[in-house]
């Protein structure tokens, strides 16, 4: 009798699961999808939308879930909020294919800005938004014009793996908060093309970065290594970074490497492979002037910049505004 009542606990516990989980599902969402219990992977089968309201356009997607897929010449509008998940239980996101899978946001300029969302809340407006504690890995697949920034998480152990992914925002405007990619501690970058009016890579905590391309416009930087006073100690491993300057005018608001702000921080960066093909005017906020650009626009005066680089191509860039104590080394690998 009791080994009966212990099966039928365990089928009433795991069928309470199944509907809760399937009550979590995105079922406002236009589109059709299916949901595999057995591999708790859902599927965005055809193209679709989330609510077009300001927190209902955000799926917060379950712990259960292990496996977001979107099928090939799908567009799903809406974005993905992640919740709290144990280390053990990393979530997937992930396209059938890098160009036709994608997770688009809105054609709407400066969207954050419309609807007052708090500088500090821009992040979690993200195209793909880590909220708490998680590990998320996403791939193959195209993050388009998003209500806020394209992949983000500033929760403290907010650990994300981009691989094969396109983060655009194809938007006209230059203040659209569409930063590109950020991460905590352990997260990376590989196989990636980062092109938006924002900026590009934000090197806050320990990172890699591997085989990225970044395109830099008129606003942002394509890596920012501090805007409002981070202080810790921060190193980035990077191997094979292609920077690509593509505005008209050749004019940019920041130069490729910035730090705007910091105190008493450091940053270690190390580079294996570096192509920087912009030429131009960068704006000197200070004087109001236009100045010929550099690869560095490192500002902070109490911090230290410790860049290590080998085989790498300036195109004749020079190195450009350094303020910061530390090390720049550009060597030859048989040095």
């Amino acid at each position: 009798m009791l080994r009966n009542m212990r099966i039928e606990c365990f089928i009433f516990s795991w069928l309470f699961i199944c509907a809760n989980v399937a009550a979590e599902l995105p079922t406002n969402y236009t589109g059709e999808f299916e949901w595999d219990e057995q591999t708790a992977t859902i599927t965005f089968v055809t193209s679709g939308a989330m609510p077009d309201s300001e927190e209902g356009f955000f799926w917060r997607v379950p712990a259960d879930v292990k496996r977001i897929v979107i099928q090939a010449d799908v567009t799903v509008t809406g974005g993905f909020r992640v919740l709290y998940r144990k280390v053990t239980n990393p979530l997937h996101i992930l396209g059938m294919n890098r160009k036709t899978s994608i997770l688009f946001g809105t054609d709407e300029e400066s969207w954050t800005t419309k609807w007052n969302v708090a500088e500090s809340d821009k992040w979690k407006y993200s195209g793909i938004s880590v909220i708490e504690d998680a590990v998320v890995h996403v791939s193959h697949l195209t993050v388009v014009n998003p209500r806020g920034y394209l992949i983000s998480g500033y929760a403290n152990q907010a650990v994300i793996h981009v691989d094969s992914c396109s983060l655009l925002d194809t938007r006209a405007g230059d203040n659209n908060n569409s930063d590109g990619f950020a991460g905590s501690a352990g997260s990376s970058l590989k196989n990636c093309l980062i092109s938006t009016a924002d900026d590009g890579i934000k090197i806050y905590n320990d990172i890699t970065i591997e085989n990225v391309t970044v395109e830099h416009h008129r606003n942002g930087a394509p890596l920012q290594f501090g805007w409002g006073g981070e202080s810790r100690v921060v190193h980035a491993q990077i191997k094979g970074l292609v920077i690509r300057g593509v505005d008209p005018d050749g004019r940019y608001n920041m130069a490729p490497f910035t730090w705007e702000r910091g105190q008493d921080a450091v940053r270690n960066v190390s580079i294996d492979g570096l192509e920087v093909i912009t030429k131009g005017k960068v704006y000197d906020e200070e004087t109001m002037t236009w100045n010929s650009i550099g690869l560095l626009e490192l500002k902070p005066s109490d911090c230290e910049f410790n860049l290590t680089a080998v085989n790498a191509d300036l195109h004749g860039l020079p190195l450009g505004l350094n303020r910061t104590n530390g090390t720049i080394d550009f060597s030859s690998p048989n040095d």
